[in-house]
């Protein structure tokens, strides 16, 4: 059995040679302390790679410099790529718009490309910020009231979308396996 994800860091490397790991999550842990020990380090600072930690303590390094977020089991991370962050030898994103975000596995390999289910190419549909959890606790009343508690609860993880020009308005939830985003619009009924 693979180890699984316990935290991911983004690696610093400060001008006087100080190397430090800015903890980017923590498997819902406190990481108190984290940004000012950042803030604290001698400039310019530049960013050395993206890292897993995972629970038998070892690291993976990802070839990469952004934020990883681990995904709910804990069996690999999810990355959003900004425009320009991640290119192929041609220069060319490796992860490009619409579909800029993918899931690797804990050791480091590629899982796959997140991507919209069964629609055409969104041109204009931009995923951005971090990823989003939410709970849903109560099934829902036509009137919008809360009705019956649900148990279990209901996870749902996955991404705000917006678009280039906008912010992030929309909940779309990630299928962590396949990597296929559908609309997070949805009610349980009551």
């Amino acid at each position: 059995m693979t180890a699984k994800v316990q935290q991911t860091v983004l690696l610093w490397h400060a001008a006087d040679g100080e190397r430090f790991q800015y903890i980017v999550d923590r498997g819902g842990l406190s990481d108190e302390g984290n940004s000012e020990s950042l803030r604290a380090l001698k400039r310019p600072l530049a960013q050395v790679s993206s890292q897993l930690i995972l629970e038998d303590g070892s690291v993976i390094s990802l070839p990469f410099t952004n934020f990883a977020w681990i995904v709910p089991d804990r069996t690999g991370v999810l990355v959003i790529f900004r425009p320009g962050s991640y290119t192929l030898p041609d220069g060319r994103d490796a992860f490009s718009c619409p579909n800029n975000a993918a899931i690797f596995n804990a050791d480091g390999s590629l899982r796959c490309q997140v991507h919209f289910a069964g629609a055409p190419e969104r041109s204009s549909s931009y995923i951005i910020e971090r990823p989003f959890t939410r709970t849903i606790t109560h099934k829902t009343m036509p009137i919008g009231r809360p009705g019956e508690p649900i148990d279990p609860p209901i996870v749902q993880f996955g991404v705000l979308v917006g678009t280039k020009e906008h912010p992030p308005e929309s909940f779309y939830v990630l299928n962590t396996e396949t990597g296929e985003l559908t609309d997070g619009l949805f009610g349980v009924p009551y």
